[in-house]
């Protein structure tokens, strides 16, 4: 593309599109000293019109369509200099076309610039004028456009300008007669308008036309906020276009229409969350995460960790560009951030509420839901509408890993080899394509669990360390401490708080292993949960904390996947235990109001619900019967 000083410095007007660092824009709206303009995704920025002209003559800047009206290297000099005089006057004084404050200012401009003809207060006047209504185009020297000079007096001017800004401008929005009485009144009180007053006046007709040229982007923000204003600003369904697999991936966790079952006893745990992490390129699906707990850092990393080891198994995945991961989470000092800055990892979280932050990610979420979970025994259907007298408890038999081997085999069986309907291509064979052409870069489990473990220094103590109110021993550090060694760094897993790794200071690369000292509450532990189980904790009386000793952690975990998990019959069993059966008398117990359920064996002899929802699928079950009190069945994908 050819240098853009070859043709003149382009007049930026809104549809102007542009390149800047390789990344393609389109202008928006122009006024009041800014260049508004919009990327692929839809999200507005804003860029002075100094530095936009600066941009663009030093080529960082390409017009993309050099055909539009733009300024000729003649008219450049000249816009420029009536841009200083205009954005001095409105960055300095409250009332710009005030004759004696703005006479100050056109007088510091001319010398900073060494202007040897100032202009005169009417013409920078009307320079505001003309900046304020159409932007930099009314500051373009006009030849031969006939009469130039104000509409109205500067007085009437600065009247309409205020009456806009706190009448129009406000959450109210006020309708343009009120804007037109605010003049005539304010006008008046002034001695501008009346029998005296000898300037001539707007119409109504004429505040209304000055209303309908503002930004809609600014009115829709003042009336109805930021959110409501990106709406305006952004043009729906635009498709994210990604060169490359891996530039830009979705991450997005979901609760599953599906009821889990313990696998010892059957009995209800809740509905769990998967976090999927989907590649934008080719819409395959590169890292996934179940839990039962809802979003949050830890489960964010056990989705990242996923996708950067999933090669071993021959599964796409790798080490990302980009990642757009949940909203609402909080990231701050987690080891997910860790290791994104280990693995130059860009995170640019997705506005809030943006329908095209992350569609691609909700529609496979979509897809996932008709295609495989509402057909699994248990599901509770979208809404309860659907689920009818469909008993969702009665009918789980699945467990958790049940559930997740399932939604592996239908993702990998079913959904990367399905013809995908926006790109007309199975993202498998997608992915494959590029693969060969350009293999992402991988890590092994090993390697993986090595650098997301976080660092803390802690103090050695008979033999112990600890963490976050938990306690880990290991022989070894019994020596340690023997030999004077007190203060030592230790690895944490946010995803297992059953271990941790103490590195010996003094042989590098030693790694030694510690242990809790509570195995039954730090099994399948991870730092989120234990975070929300010590806020639960708490909340207990003192009594209550030394009556049940280290069963208070215990307590806490199950009184936390009940909090979480309103159906969870193992939780009110595991709460009746600890507490030797008061259950809800104990002051813990008294967060959750849900009535007990009872345990009951059932028998079944139903075979898969049909499903009349449209999209990818399989025929992933089998069909299945029990003649016997409660067992956890197995299935198979085809």
């Amino acid at each position: 593309m050819k240098n853009n000083q070859s043709k003149g410095v382009i007049h930026p007007m809104p549809g102007l599109r542009f390149e800047m660092h390789g990344a393609k824009f389109e202008i928006s709206f122009v006024a009041n000293g800014s260049v508004r303009y919009s990327g692929i995704g839809g999200q507005s920025h804003q860029i002075n019109f100094d530095r936009f002209m600066e941009l663009q003559i030093s080529g960082t800047i390409i017009i993309s369509d050099t055909t539009l009206p733009g300024l000729t290297s003649h008219d450049g000099p000249a816009v420029m200099r009536r841009h200083r005089y205009v954005q001095a006057a409105l960055r300095t004084l409250s009332r710009p076309t005030a004759r004696g404050p703005l006479a100050e200012v056109i007088n510091d401009v001319s010398m900073e610039i060494v202007d040897p003809s100032p202009p005169s207060t009417r013409t920078v006047a009307y320079w505001i004028r003309a900046f304020r209504t159409a932007g930099f185009s009314g500051l373009i020297p006009r030849k031969g456009q006939g009469n130039s000079t104000l509409r109205f007096g500067v007085e009437v001017e600065q009247l309409i300008y205020e009456a806009i800004q706190h009448q129009y401008l406000q959450r109210e929005g006020r309708r343009a007669d009120i804007v037109f009485c605010r003049i005539v009144g304010r006008g008046t009180d002034l001695g501008i308008i009346g029998p005296t007053g000898s300037m001539r006046i707007p119409t109504q007709r004429t505040i209304q036309r000055r209303l309908k040229k503002l930004d809609p982007y600014v009115v829709e923000k003042a009336q109805q906020g930021q959110l409501a204003a990106g709406k305006v600003a952004r043009a729906a369904g635009r498709s994210l276009v990604v060169a490359k697999i891996l530039q830009i991936v979705q991450m997005d966790t979901h609760m599953l229409d599906v009821i889990v079952v313990d696998p010892d006893t059957g009995e209800v745990l809740g509905r769990p969350y998967l976090t999927c992490i989907l590649d934008v390129n080719s819409r395959a699906i590169v890292g996934t995460y179940i839990s039962l707990l809802p979003p949050s850092a830890t489960t964010a990393l056990g989705g990242l960790k996923d996708m950067l080891t999933r090669s071993e198994r021959g599964l796409p995945g790798g080490i990302c560009v980009m990642v757009i991961p949940d909203n609402g989470v909080e990231f701050a000092n987690s080891a997910f951030i860790l290791l994104c800055e280990t693995l130059a990892i860009t995170i640019s979280p997705a506005q809030k509420r943006d329908p095209n932050g992350k569609a691609h990610i909700e529609s496979f979420f979509r897809t996932l839901t008709f295609g495989i979970v509402q057909l699994l025994p248990g599901t509770t259907f979208s809404h309860p509408n659907a689920r009818g007298d469909y008993d969702s408890n009665k009918r789980a038999c699945f467990t958790l890993e049940n559930i997740k081997t399932y939604i592996d085999q239908w993702i990998n069986s079913v959904y990367h080899k399905t013809i995908h309907s926006r790109t007309g291509r199975a993202p498998l064979v997608a992915w494959n394509e590029q693969a060969k052409v350009s293999a992402p870069a991988t890590l092994t489990t090993t390697e993986a669990n090595a650098i997301a473990r976080r660092p803390y220094h802690r103090t050695i103590q008979n033999g112990r360390v600890q963490f976050e109110g938990l306690t880990y021993f290991s022989h070894a550090l019994a020596t340690m401490r023997a030999q004077g060694i007190k203060k030592v760094k230790i690895l944490v897993d946010e995803l297992d708080m059953q271990t941790v790794f103490v590195e010996h200071p003094t042989e590098r690369g030693s790694l030694i292993l510690a242990e809790s000292t509570e195995p039954d509450y730090t099994t399948g532990l991870t730092l989120y949960a234990h975070a929300e189980s010590i806020k639960i904790k708490k909340a207990m009386s003192a009594a209550d904390q030394r009556e049940l000793g280290l069963n208070a952690n215990l307590l806490a975990r199950w009184q936390l996947v009940r909090l979480v998990q309103n159906d969870s019959q193992v939780a009110r069993k595991k709460i009746r235990a600890l507490t030797a059966g008061l259950g809800r008398k104990k002051n813990v117990d008294d967060q959750c109001k849900n009535p007990p359920v009872t345990e009951t064996n059932w028998r079944t002899q139903d075979s898969l619900p049909p499903s009349s929802s449209s999209g990818p699928r399989g025929t992933p079950l089998n069909n299945g019967t029990w003649d016997k009190p409660m067992k956890i069945q197995t299935i198979e994908l085809e």
